[in-house]
């Protein structure tokens, strides 16, 4: 009877890690970029290199949108991290005026900071 019990409960252990790796290694989990009070969000992962992803682009265009729009209502301490993301991004826009300021970067921020989608 207890050996009986043994194989049982290690049977069961087994099919409970199983599943408990399957569930980590294959589900996508909430993850967020945040930038002083701005914040993205996006799915990947546990255990990937999400910053290579279409999702992760995209919540780092959420970001520079909330950063540009804070910093056209206060100004100050947004446009370093305007800056940052700006230095991150590939755009036409970029190589055509490597030295932008602030202010022109939120102006053409739909030129610079843009979705990618995944068909």
């Amino acid at each position: 009877m207890r050996k009986t019990f043994k194989i049982i409960f290690g049977i069961i252990s087994i099919l409970v890690l199983g599943v408990l790796f399957l569930y980590v290694f294959t589900n996508e989990f909430e993850k967020k970029i945040e930038v002083l009070d701005c914040e993205g969000i996006y799915y990947g992962k546990l255990f990937e290199n999400s910053k290579e992803t279409f999702g992760y682009n995209n919540a780092k265009v959420d970001v520079a949108d909330c950063l540009c729009e804070k910093y056209q209502q206060n100004g100050g301490k947004y446009s370093k991290e305007i800056l940052k993301l700006y230095e991150d991004f590939d755009s036409e826009y970029k190589e055509k005026h490597p030295k932008s300021n602030v202010d022109s970067i939120c102006k053409y921020k739909k030129d610079i900071f843009w979705k990618m989608y995944d068909y």
